[in-house]
């Protein structure tokens, strides 16, 4: 490929500084927003309804746009396509900024879905240009690097909203400041992400989207694996969205901490997705190896079951999020390597998005579920973390079994 660089390369640390300023935005203003809901609804006895509704606001435009997202990514130039998505990151945020500074919770909430949609387009295009800049020796590296970069800035995001909103108090000026500098940083470095041309996938644009996503996932099918691949990235950020939504009730409610020692304990996380991700990555080697995705899921079953006997233990609590997310980062990395290489050039786009669809269908009903489960089931969020692991526990056998039978099948060799 005559496009390939290293991983070291100017347009390779581009794209991960775009990533990461993403990533930062991202769950710094939504953080922000979940600590509005808190002192506006969970605080004053109103229930997790409004609460939950924070998540489900930002992952809706990722079902109803990624196949349209998909379609961008295989028509237009990736790196054109993460240029105008950080023009539009950085319009959204200036007006997050304003929203905060009045007090507007409603308009958060409009500003919150255009956050998503942004992203919504953004990570087809951040993905599928993987294979086009790095060598195919370098690629389950240059995910474990995304993947570290990612988790890097949730760390900072979410450590940055628990101090900044405890310092702040009534006073959201300083985050709206954050916010924009932020977006600034993010459009900036766009611009140097390496150059690609469009893959230039024939297929005419259709007016429903879900029609391309739904031929997509039948395309994937035909690959057992790979469908099956697509199917185990969607239960870790299912996963990821529970315990970002679980963590903070879990520490106002069960530790009785405040915002910035919650954001320390979601920072842990972070830190540990990030190291499990980046020595997954480079355990590798040169090759994409599933081998360690069944004990990368048991390891997150188990920690997230030992969670519930920390309930009065912060540091246990540090402790044991830090290593959970060791464990979902050598689950996640091998993954989202195979998707990339086994997608086919024209295709990649469409059928990242379709995975994106899978994944943020299934985080899109994980509010639901969590205020199902915290409200009229009245589950407390030391059990959450139980349930998570078992279901995850259940997950972990079931890759087992399946890495066992059919060792080859798994492996995606040069």
């Amino acid at each position: 490929m005559p496009n390939t660089s290293d991983i070291r390369k100017k347009g390779f640390i581009a794209l991960m500084i775009a990533v990461f300023i993403n990533a930062l935005n991202d769950n710094f203003l939504r953080l922000v927003i979940i600590f509005v809901a808190i002192r506006e609804f969970v605080a004053d006895d109103e229930g997790t309804f409004l609460y939950s509704l924070v998540g489900f606001i930002f992952l809706l435009p990722f079902v109803l746009f990624s196949p349209y997202a998909g379609y961008t990514g295989d028509r237009f130039s990736k790196q054109s396509i993460i240029v105008w998505t950080r023009c539009a990151e950085a319009a959204v945020l200036i007006g997050a900024a304003l929203m905060l500074v009045t007090y507007t919770v409603v308009g958060l909430f409009v500003v919150l879905f255009a956050m998503g949609l942004q992203s919504a387009f953004f990570s087809p295009a951040k993905f599928g240009i993987l294979p086009e800049i790095v060598r195919y020796q370098q690629l389950s590296r240059a995910n474990g690097h995304m993947q570290l970069w990612t988790f890097l800035a949730i760390i900072l995001g979410t450590a940055l909203a628990g101090v900044v909103m405890d310092v702040a108090g009534e006073e959201l000026w300083l985050p709206a400041v954050l916010i924009v500098i932020f977006s600034l940083i993010g459009l900036l470095s766009s611009f140097f992400v390496t150059p690609t041309k469009p893959a230039g996938d024939p297929s005419p644009f259709r007016l429903n989207p879900f029609a391309d996503v739904f031929n997509a996932i039948r395309e994937i099918r035909e690959s057992w694996v790979l469908f099956l691949v697509i199917l185990g990235i969607a239960w870790f950020w299912t996963l990821g969205t529970l315990y970002q939504m679980n963590v903070p009730l879990f520490a106002e409610l069960q530790l009785g901490v405040g915002e910035m020692e919650t954001g320390v304990i979601l920072t842990a996380l972070g830190v540990g997705i990030g190291l499990g991700s980046v020595v997954a990555g480079y355990l590798a080697g040169g090759e994409i190896e599933m081998k360690h995705v069944p004990a990368g899921m048991l390891a997150t079953a188990l920690f997230s079951m030992l969670l519930y006997f920390t309930d009065t233990s912060y540091a246990g609590t540090l402790a044991l999020t830090f290593l959970l997310g060791v464990g979902a980062g050598f689950f996640i990395v091998p993954m989202s390597a195979y998707l990339q290489h086994k997608s086919p050039s024209t295709r990649r786009g469409r059928f990242i998005a379709a995975s994106n669809f899978l994944a943020f269908s299934a985080m899109l009903a994980a509010p639901v579920l969590f205020w199902v489960l915290t409200g009229p089931m009245g589950v407390t969020s030391t059990q959450i973390f139980v349930i998570c692991g078992v279901a995850s526990l259940a997950v972990g056998i079931w890759t087992v079994n399946f890495y066992r039978r059919f060792p080859e099948e798994f492996r995606a060799r040069l």
